[in-house]
C-alpha cells in the first residue's frame, strides 16, 4: 500500500516552494556554466563545484563520515564516475552551444531513464514513455538537425550528457536501496571530484587568465547548483506528493532556456520554440501525465519512505 501525505497546508506551501527554488537553481545554472566556459575547461570546472560540495556536504555531515564502509566507496565511485561523465559532457555542450538548448537536451534523461531501467530491472516503460519517447525524438530533431541532418558539437555533447544523466539516475536508484543516500553522495561527490580533476590535468591546458566573475561562477555551482540544491531537495521531497515534485523540476529546462534569454540574450527562432515545446511535452508526457489522468490535481499518493502518520515540523 502507497502511503498518504498528511502534512499541513502550510508545509506542503514551503515544501512546493523549496523545490520551486530547487529547480529555479538548476536553471540558471545552465547560465552559469556556460558563463564559466569562457575563462575555464569543462573538466576544471567539474572537478572545482564538486570539491566545494564534497567539503561542504563532509562539514555538515561530518559525524556520519565514519559509517562510510567499503561497499559505500565502492558504490561512490561508480556513481561518482557516472555523475563525471554526465556533468562534463554537459559542461562540454554549454560551452559549444546556448544555455537553452543545452538545457533541453539535457533533459532527455527524463525521458530514457524508464527505458533503462526496462534494460536492468525488467521493468517495461508504459504507453505513456513511449510516445514521449517520439515527442522527444521530434523536439531534437527540430532543436538541432541541420539541413545536412548534421548535428552541432554542443547539442551532441548535451544529448550525451543527457544519456549520462540516465545512467547516473538509475544507478544511483539501485545502490541507494544498499547504502545511506547522504553517505553515498558524499562519495560520489569526491569520486566525482576526483575523475574531473585527473581528466583537467591530462587534457586541459592550465589557464592563464580568469574572468574577474569565474571565482562567483564556480562558488555558485559549488554551492547553490551542487550542495544547497541537494539538501533543499532532499527534505522538501518528504511533504510533495511525487507527481507535483515531478511537475515543479520539470520545470528547469524552462528556467534555463529563460535565463538563457535574460542574461546571456540568447535568441529563439520559431524551429527552435517548437523544438523546446516537443521536448518538454515529452517531458511532461513521461512523469506527471500518467499521475494525472489517474488522480488528477489532488493531493496524491507516494511511496511509504516518504510518507508521515502525523503532522510534523515545518521543512
Amino acid at each position: 500500500m502507497e502511503g498518504i501525505y498528511l502534512y499541513t497546508k502550510k508545509q506542503l506551501r514551503l515544501a512546493e516552494l523549496g523545490l520551486l527554488i530547487v529547480t529555479i537553481i538548476w536553471g540558471s545554472g545552465f547560465v552559469v556554466v556556460k558563463s564559466a566556459t569562457g575563462s575555464l575547461e569543462p573538466a576544471a570546472i567539474v572537478a572545482l563545484r564538486f570539491a566545494i560540495a564534497t567539503i561542504l556536504m563532509c562539514i555538515v555531515f561530518f559525524p556520519r563520515l565514519k559509517r562510510i564502509d567499503k561497499s559505500c566507496i565502492k558504490a561512490g565511485a561508480l556513481a561518482g564516475f557516472l555523475y563525471f561523465l554526465a556533468f562534463y559532457l554537459q559542461t562540454l555542450g554549454a560551452k559549444y552551444t546556448t544555455a537553452g538548448k543545452n538545457a533541453f537536451l539535457t533533459a532527455i534523461y527524463v525521458v530514457l531513464v524508464p527505458f533503462l531501467y526496462w534494460i536492468i530491472q525488467k521493468q517495461r516503460p508504459d504507453l505513456y514513455n513511449v510516445s514521449a519517447a517520439f515527442l522527444c525524438i521530434i523536439g531534437i530533431g527540430l532543436l538541432s538537425l541541420n539541413a545536412d541532418f548534421s548535428i552541432n558539437q554542443g547539442d551532441a555533447f548535451s544529448l550525451l550528457g543527457g544519456v549520462g544523466f540516465t545512467a547516473q539516475i538509475v544507478a544511483t536508484a539501485i545502490l541507494t536501496q544498499k547504502q545511506d543516500p547522504i553517505l553515498l553522495s558524499v562519495t560520489q561527490f569526491g569520486f566525482a571530484t576526483v575523475f574531473a580533476a585527473v581528466t583537467s590535468l591530462l587534457t586541459e591546458p592550465i589557464p592563464t587568465h580568469l574572468a574577474p566573475d569565474t571565482l562567483t561562477y564556480i562558488l555558485y555551482l559549488g554551492v547553490f547548483s551542487t550542495m544547497i540544491a541537494l539538501l533543499l531537495q532532499t527534505v522538501c521531497q518528504k511533504y510533495v506528493p511525487a507527481s507535483k515534485a515531478s511537475l515543479i523540476m520539470s520545470l528547469e529546462s524552462v528556467f534555463g532556456c529563460i535565463c538563457g534569454i535574460l542574461f546571456l540574450h540568447e535568441e529563439l527562432s520559431g524551429r527552435i520554440l517548437a523544438g523546446f515545446a516537443l521536448i518538454f511535452g515529452a517531458i511532461l508526457l513521461s512523469e506527471v501525465k500518467p499521475a494525472f489522468l489517474r488522480s488528477g490535481f489532488r493531493r496524491l499518493s507516494a511511496p511509504p519512505i516518504h510518507s508521515k502518520k502525523k503532522e510534523g515540523s515545518e521543512p
